[in-house]
C-alpha cells in the first residue's frame, strides 16, 4: 500500500499541461472558424452569434472555466483583433462555395473529435493498467500475510504438539526423570524432553554423552564379570559368591533395560528432531518462495511502471503533434486572413458595430455565467438540505411502511373477499347477458319478419299502382275511341268515372290498413309503430283527355 500511494502522489503531483494546451487549441480553432466567416450585411450578427454558441457548445457545457476564458482572452485582450476578424475574407475563401467551406469545417471537427477519442483512450488504457498494478501489490501483500500467518501457525502447533507429547509422557511415565543404574554405586538420570524445538539438539547431545558414559560403564561391567568368572573358576562355589553373582545378573538384566528404553527415547528425540527440522525447512522453503514471488511482483510492477511511461510518453508526443498541427493550421489560417486584410478592407467600418455588440453580448455572458455559478452555488445548498429533510423523511416512512405492511395484509384479506363478490357478481351478469342476449335475438328475428311482411306490401302496393296506371291508359284508350259513337251527355261519363276511381281508394285503404295492422301487431314487443300512407288522387280532364295523378305519398315514420 506504501508503494501505491507513493504513485498516487506522484501521479498527482504532475499536472496535465498538456489537455490544457490542447483544449485552449481546440477552442481558439473553433472560434477563429466561427468568426472568420460573416457575411457583409449587418443583418445576419446574430446568426454568427449562434454559429460560434454551436462551435463552442462543448466548452459551455463543460465545467472547467479555463477554456471559456481561453477561447474568450483573444476578443478581450487584442480589441483590434475582434475589430478585423469579421471582415477577413480572402479571394480564396470568396471563390470557395459553401459546399467546400462546411466540408473543410466538418472535416477540421471530425479531425478534434478523433483526438479527443484518442485522449480518451489512453486516459483509459492509464486507468486499466494503474488498476492492474494495484491488483499485484494486492496479491503481493496477500501473499506476505499469508506466509506470516502460516509460519505462525506452524510455530503453533509445533507448540501444541510439544504441549500435548508432554501430557501424554507425563500420563505414561510417573517421573519426568529415569534413574539408569549402571553400576551398584552409580546412577544416569534421563529427562524427558520438553520446551520448543530449539532446544532439541542441546538436549539430545546430552543424552548422547549419557549413553556414550553408560556403555563405558557398561564395558567396565562386563569386564567385572569376566574377572570374577576367573576368579570364581578358581576359586570353589561357596554361597556368598552365587548370591553375588545372581546380583550381578539381575543387575546386567536391569541395566539392559534401562538401556534399552533409553534408546527407544533417544530414537524417538531424533524422529522429533527430523519432523522439527523438517517443519523449519518447510518454513524456509514457503519464505524463500514468498521471497521470489515479492521479487516477481517488483519486477512486474517496475515492467508496469515503464511500460505506464512509455504510454505517457506517446501520449505527450500524441499531444505535442496535436498542438503543432493546429499551430501550423493556425499559422494557414492567419496567413489566409492577412491576405484578405488588403482586399477587404472597405468592410472593416460596417463591422465595426457588429464586433463592439459582440462583444458587449460576451461581457453579458460572462456576468451571466457568474450568476449561474453563484445560483448553482445556492441550489446545491438547497440541495444539502433538501438530503436532510430526505434523510428525516425516510426514517419516519420507515416506520409507516411496518404499519403499512399490517394494513396491507388487511387489505389483502378485504381484497379476496371482494374478488369472490366480484367473480360471483360476474357470474351472475353473465347470466343475464346471456338472458339478455336471448331475448334480443328474439326481437331482431321479429324485426326481420315484420320487414319482410313491410317489402312484401311494398310490393303489392307497387303491383296496385302499375294496375291503376294500367287501368287509367286503357280508360283513356277507349274514351279516345269511343268519343265519337258514344252520344251519352258527359257528366254522366264523369260520374261513372270518379265511381271507379272512389271504388280503387277504398279498396287500396282497405290493403293499407290490414298492412298497418299486421305490422303493429309485429312490432308491439319493441314498442315501435310503422305507418304506410298512400293518397291518390285522380283528376280526369275530360277537355284535355288526359288524367293527372296530383299526389301519391308514402311516409314511413318510426317512433
Amino acid at each position: 500500500m506504501s508503494s501505491l500511494q507513493k504513485m498516487d502522489v506522484g501521479k498527482k503531483k504532475i499536472p496535465d499541461y498538456t489537455e490544457t494546451a490542447y483544449r485552449e487549441a481546440v477552442s481558439k480553432l473553433k472560434y477563429l472558424l466561427a468568426e472568420s466567416y460573416t457575411p457583409r450585411s449587418t443583418g445576419k450578427i446574430h446568426r454568427e452569434r449562434n454559429i460560434y454558441r454551436r462551435s463552442n457548445l462543448r466548452l459551455h457545457e463543460s465545467a472547467e472555466d479555463t477554456d471559456d476564458r481561453s477561447a474568450v482572452s483573444e476578443c478581450i485582450s487584442s480589441p483590434e483583433k475582434v475589430r478585423l476578424q469579421p471582415s477577413i475574407l480572402t479571394a480564396e475563401d470568396s471563390q470557395l462555395t459553401p459546399r467546400e467551406l462546411t466540408s473543410f469545417i466538418m472535416r477540421q471537427e471530425q479531425y478534434i473529435e478523433q483526438l479527443e477519442q484518442e485522449s480518451r483512450y489512453c486516459k483509459d488504457e492509464l486507468k486499466n493498467l494503474l488498476g492492474k498494478i494495484r491488483q499485484v501489490v494486492a496479491e503481493n501483500e496477500a501473499l506476505h500475510h499469508k506466509n506470516k500467518t502460516g509460519l505462525l501457525k506452524a510455530f503453533l502447533t509445533e507448540y501444541e504438539s510439544c504441549d500435548e507429547v508432554k501430557k501424554v509422557d507425563s500420563k505414561s511415565l510417573p517421573s519426568t526423570d529415569l534413574d539408569v543404574q549402571s553400576s551398584p554405586g552409580k546412577k544416569i538420570k534421563l529427562q524427558r524432553m520438553d520446551g520448543p524445538a530449539i532446544m532439541y539438539e542441546s538436549r539430545i547431545s546430552e543424552l548422547e554423552a549419557q549413553l556414550t558414559q553408560a556403555r563405558i560403564e557398561l564395558k567396565k561391567a562386563l569386564d567385572e564379570k569376566t574377572t570374577n568368572l576367573k576368579k570364581m573358576d578358581t576359586v570353589t562355589a561357596s554361597p556368598e559368591s552365587v548370591i553375588q553373582l545372581e546380583q550381578v545378573m539381575r543387575e546386567k538384566r536391569e541395566t539392559n533395560t534401562k538401556l534399552e528404553e533409553t534408546l527407544k527415547n533417544l530414537q524417538a528425540a531424533r524422529e522429533r528432531e527430523t519432523d522439527a527440522s523438517q517443519k523449519a525447512k518447510r518454513a524456509m522453503d514457503s519464505a524463500q518462495q514468498a521471497e521470489f514471488e515479492k521479487s516477481q511482483a517488483e519486477a512486474e510492477i517496475r515492467r508496469l511502471k515503464d511500460e505506464l511511461e512509455r504510454q505517457r510518453e506517446k501520449i505527450r508526443e500524441a499531444t505535442q503533434d496535436a498542438c503543432r498541427r493546429l499551430a501550423e493550421e493556425r499559422h494557414q489560417v492567419e496567413r489566409r486572413y492577412g491576405h484578405q486584410m488588403e482586399q477587404l478592407s472597405a468592410d472593416v467600418a460596417t463591422h465595426w458595430d457588429a464586433a463592439s455588440k459582440s462583444q458587449l453580448e460576451i461581457e453579458k455572458q460572462r456576468r451571466e455565467i457568474l450568476d449561474l455559478k453563484r445560483e448553482l452555488n445556492q441550489k446545491q445548498a438547497f440541495i444539502e438540505d433538501l438530503k436532510k429533510e430526505m434523510l428525516s423523511k425516510t426514517s419516519s416512512l420507515q416506520s409507516d411502511l411496518t404499519q403499512l405492511s399490517a394494513e396491507k395484509d388487511a387489505v389483502e384479506q378485504e381484497l379476496a373477499t371482494a374478488k369472490l363478490g366480484a367473480e360471483r357478481g360476474e357470474r351472475h351478469a353473465r347470466q343475464e347477458q346471456s338472458r339478455w342476449q336471448a331475448e334480443i335475438n328474439s326481437y331482431k328475428q321479429r324485426i326481420e319478419r315484420a320487414d319482410a311482411d313491410i317489402v312484401h306490401c311494398r310490393r303489392e302496393n307497387l303491383r296496385l299502382t302499375e294496375q291503376i296506371a294500367s287501368l287509367e291508359k286503357e280508360l283513356n284508350m277507349t274514351r279516345i275511341i269511343h268519343v265519337e259513337t258514344t252520344a251519352t251527355p258527359r257528366k254522366d261519363k264523369d260520374k261513372d268515372v270518379t265511381s271507379m276511381i272512389t271504388d280503387m281508394e277504398g279498396k287500396h285503404e282497405d290493403a293499407v290498413e290490414t298492412t298497418d295492422g299486421i305490422v303493429d301487431l309485429k312490432t308491439s314487443p319493441l314498442k315501435k309503430k310503422r305507418t304506410v300512407k298512400v293518397d291518390l288522387k285522380l283528376k280526369i280532364n275530360p277537355k284535355k283527355k288526359s288524367v293527372v295523378v296530383k299526389s301519391a305519398e308514402a311516409p314511413l315514420s318510426a317512433q
